[in-house]
């Protein structure tokens, strides 16, 4: 990715984050970018009711020297820098760089005439590593390092905050940027090893086409999917002959590979991953 992008994403962390923000509950939270504490001179970041830290897109992108402009009509905050663009509409849980789309599991807001963006959005649209320490109420993040080829994945399974949301659970590869900053042809694959039961489902195509079996054994790209790689929805997680015998538990060690083919080399990696099934809401059965 171009030499703007590696810079807009620490310059989101650094306005991202700031002077000493407050959280809901009333404590004080730090920001730092590679270690030096980041300062807000007007809208300052916060933490919501949903427990996500929000800041000022528009401090972020000029103190890295990029033109930012605001469409009132459309709601839309469009940012330009050395050829790229990055537009990004409120409300929306989807943002575009230099009209590529990517998808995200959240939004932003306008409060007080100012576009506020979740630093994890900053973070995956910029390519900065975040972390939270808790002992201290601190937002550290990392600015991108030097391009790597074949960058060690990062993956994260999320489980769903609410019962509305049909999803069982979902992978996301977080540093997927560092990707495509080594090359933008990068394929991701999952294979669950326990359960199989994961790797194929069944989805009712309607009158015509009745049920369908599909396998997830496609390589992927992130191009339209953001950072996700594959989701398992509590509805047709499987097929419905599985569903008969197939159960799993809150606790359940999920086990998977992900491969990782770079088609600007024609070179493949796997890597192996655990990680334990948390089930807030109820099982749908197939057919269901």
């Amino acid at each position: 990715m171009k030499k703007f992008l590696s810079i807009v994403l620490t310059v989101s962390m650094l306005l991202g984050i700031g002077v000493p923000v407050f959280a809901v509950g009333g404590e004080k939270v730090r920001v730092t970018l590679d270690g030096v504490e980041i300062v807000f001179p007007d809208a300052r970041p916060f933490i919501d009711a949903r427990d996500r830290t929000l800041v000022p897109i528009r401090f972020v992108s000029e103190a890295m020297g990029a033109d930012v402009d605001w469409e009132n009509e459309t709601r839309t905050a469009i940012i330009r820098k050395d050829g790229d663009t990055i537009t990004y509409k409120i409300g929306d849980m989807k943002a575009f760089l230099n009209g590529e789309m990517h998808v995200f599991d959240t939004y932003g807001i306008l409060k007080e005439d100012r576009t506020f963006v979740p630093l994890r959005f900053i973070s995956e649209m910029l390519s900065c590593g975040v972390d939270w320490n808790g002992d201290t109420m601190t937002v550290l993040i990392t600015s991108p390092g030097e391009v790597v080829k074949f960058p060690e994945p990062k993956l994260t399974m999320h489980f769903p905050d609410s019962e509305s949301d049909r999803r069982l659970f979902w992978i996301t590869l977080d540093n997927y940027r560092d990707f495509e900053r080594d090359c933008p042809n990068y394929e991701f694959r999952i294979e669950f090893k326990n359960p199989v039961e994961f790797n194929v489902f069944e989805q009712d195509e309607g009158a015509i086409n009745g049920w369908q079996k599909y396998n997830r054994d496609q390589f992927v790209t992130l191009t339209n999917s953001g950072n996700t790689i594959v989701t398992i929805r509590r509805a047709y997680y499987t097929t419905r002959e599985n569903a008969k015998t197939f159960s799993i538990a809150d606790g359940d060690t999920i086990d998977f590979e992900l491969t990782i083919h770079r088609k600007c080399s024609d070179e493949s990696k796997m890597y192996s991953f655990s990680e334990a099934l948390k089930m807030p809401y109820p099982l749908e059965k197939a057919g269901e």
